[in-house]
């Protein structure tokens, strides 16, 4: 993406006149000066305005400013961006903005959610990077900003000779932005990060959902499991009782259901049982009472006949008193309580004879009840005897119809089989997605080896530039995207070196990085991270205080001002694009307007007591 600063400005609080600084495009724009002016504060100027939620800005520069203001081009649109300053420490939300050049004097005219949403869509954050996969499947849970891809445009002096940093997420916010550096450089590279981190997401969310689809299907087979065993139950409970034949074989559920259902319909017998019990109780009680009836009689006849037996008894054992009286009267002692005995002996005799003489003849309805009952006796029993017979069968029966009944109540009541359906075309999709996702990552693997690959030849280029490393003149870079560093493999050798020596060496590493970091993307015409890079001070490895440098520094600096020069050169002749560098320094102006850097461009020096802030300024 091209960007072009044209301009940073500041309008004080005493009302002074507006200070304005002019950058050149295509240029090595430089701000070089002494110590404690102000230099470092021009990137913190740049990052605020573009909205930055914290201050960098130091106080005894925001103190003397009422506002920032900057002027830039982004591709083809001209755009300025002011911002009040901040106060006691925290960021302002007055803003202004316009698609011309700054004001005289700003006034608040927008929002700083309008302006990011602006420079959002021309950084080329749209729904296709945010919803790498349509916004139906949702955007990933990475919120990306414009500002993350500040974190390649500025090579500050915090890291700039760093062994093990190369990019300043302190600056930006440490947490926020070391969480998002790997993500963010994979898609600066040309690898879209977005699409894998979304990818994943999306595995997730689908694995869930197919889980969800899996539960439902094996407690549809549970179900099911649980409906056929419960019918085979039942089909086997009516094998069991002869209700269906036992060589018949179980088909299937439904099958089996009808089958048994038939067979419930067609055994419907209205058996009528409630006379049965009935008649063999009265029967049973009319045996009783007829049995007692004929006992009463017999019992009555065996008293009868007793009763004969012991008058007749009693009369054979009076007739020698007859035979007294009649032949051997006489004889008897003559006395009044003989006779009187003999007397009433005799009289008892003719008694019992008289009785014996009066035949009494039983009454002839007993003897015809006893016949009738006898009858009626053998009759009953018959008859109870055949419904003690119909009432045996019929609780063989009866059990069998109560066993019917209990299969049609469990018939009627067979666990509910109403499986929920499955929408095998959602599944097949479902599947299919994941299929398409699984394969994201190996591509994007390969795509990441391809990009990593470029982006080490676009770096090496630039090192191969350098003449300040002899000891390492032939060596091999690689860029470790799992540390973020660049390393350096010596001619002959497998591993990469620990340690490449003095804060100078890892100064020109980081230059090579940015730079051929910037090379690689606009090689594959990436558009989200600005043609445009910030450099604090490269001389800070050798600075001591006066501009008194060895040979030896001297020439290593001078050194990587070429670097920086012929890349320019490169992007512009070779490359047919544009670039744009902004570069605070020590150095004196001589270092490049007398080793002929054509590219390079003086915007101001900061000498003599001269800063960002002016003495006037400093001094109301």
């Amino acid at each position: 993406m091209r960007f072009v600063l044209h301009e940073i400005k500041l309008w004080f609080q005493n009302g002074d006149d507006p200070k304005s600084y002019k950058f050149l495009a295509d240029r090595v724009n430089v701000i070089t000066g002494d110590a404690t002016t102000g230099k470092t504060s021009f990137w913190s100027i740049i990052d605020y305005c573009l909205l930055s939620g914290k201050v960098n800005i130091a106080n005894t520069i925001y103190e003397k400013v009422e506002w920032f203001g900057i002027h830039l081009s982004v591709d083809d649109k001209e755009v300025s961006i002011a911002r009040k300053s901040p106060k006691r420490g925290t960021v302002a939300a007055d803003v202004f903005f316009d698609s011309k050049a700054l004001p005289e004097t700003p006034e608040v005219n927008s929002t700083i959610p309008e302006i990011k949403t602006f420079l959002d869509a021309e950084f080329g954050i749209d729904d296709s990077l945010r919803f790498p996969f349509g916004k139906d499947l949702g955007q990933s849970s990475f919120n990306i900003s414009y500002r993350h891809f500040l974190l390649f445009n500025s090579l500050t002096e915090t890291v700039i000779g760093a062994p093990e940093t190369y990019f300043d997420t302190t600056f930006y916010g440490k947490t926020e932005y070391d969480d998002a550096l790997t993500h963010i450089f994979n898609l600066i590279i040309g690898v879209n990060d977005m699409a894998i981190i979304k990818a994943k997401e999306r595995l997730v969310e689908i694995e869930a959902e197919l889980k969800k689809i899996q539960r439902q299907q094996n407690k549809n087979v549970r179900k099911q499991k649980s409906f056929e065993s419960s019918v085979l139950a039942l089909f086997n409970r009516c094998k069991q009782y002869n209700f269906i034949e036992y060589t018949t074989s179980f088909r299937d559920p439904e099958w089996a259901i009808s089958f048994m259902n038939d067979i419930v319909s067609t055994n419907k017998e209205v058996i009528q049982n409630s006379n049965l019990f009935e008649e063999i109780e009265n029967l049973d009680k009319r045996r009783i009472q007829i049995q007692s009836e004929v006992n009463s009689i017999d019992r009555y006849q065996r008293e009868l006949k007793s009763y004969y037996r012991n008058l007749k008894k009693s009369s054979d054992s009076l007739q020698p008193i007859e035979f007294l009286n009649s032949k051997l009267s006489d004889q008897l002692v003559d006395s009044y309580e003989t006779r009187v005995f003999v007397d009433t002996l005799e009289e008892s005799l003719q008694k019992i004879k008289a009785s014996l003489s009066r035949k009494v003849t039983p009454s002839p309805e007993p003897s015809g009840n006893l016949a009738e009952l006898k009858k009626e006796l053998e009759d009953v029993t018959k008859r109870l005897a055949e419904l003690l017979e119909i009432r045996k069968d019929y609780f063989s029966r009866g059990e069998k119809f109560m066993i019917l009944g209990e299969i049609k109540h469990a018939l009627q009541n067979l666990p509910l089989y109403d499986p929920k359906p499955i929408d095998e075309v959602q599944l097949n999709n479902l599947n299919e997605e994941k299929g398409q996702l699984e394969k994201i990552p190996a591509e994007s693997s390969q795509i990441k080896h391809n990009m990593r690959s470029m982006l080490n030849e676009s770096i090496q280029r630039n090192f191969n530039l350098l003449n300040s490393l002899p000891a390492y003149q032939n060596s091999r870079i690689d860029f470790n995207p799992e540390r973020m560093i660049l390393q350096l493999y010596p001619e002959g050798q497998l591993f990469p070196l620990d340690n490449v020596g003095s804060k100078s060496n890892y100064m020109f590493m980081h230059l090579c990085v940015y730079l051929g970091l910037h090379e690689h993307m606009i090689n594959i015409e990436q558009t989200h991270v600005p043609q445009f890079l910030f450099i604090d001070q490269p001389s800070i490895p050798y600075y001591t205080g006066d501009n008194d440098k060895g040979n030896d520094d001297k020439t290593k600096l001078l050194d990587a001002f070429k670097l920086l020069n012929t890349f320019l050169e490169y992007i512009i002749v070779d490359k047919q694009d544009h670039f744009q560098i902004f570069m605070v320094e020590h150095a004196p102006r001589d270092y490049w307007e007398n080793n002929d850097l054509q590219y390079f461009h003086t915007v101001d020096e900061f000498i003599n007591g001269k800063g960002l802030i002016p003495n006037n300024v400093y001094s109301s």
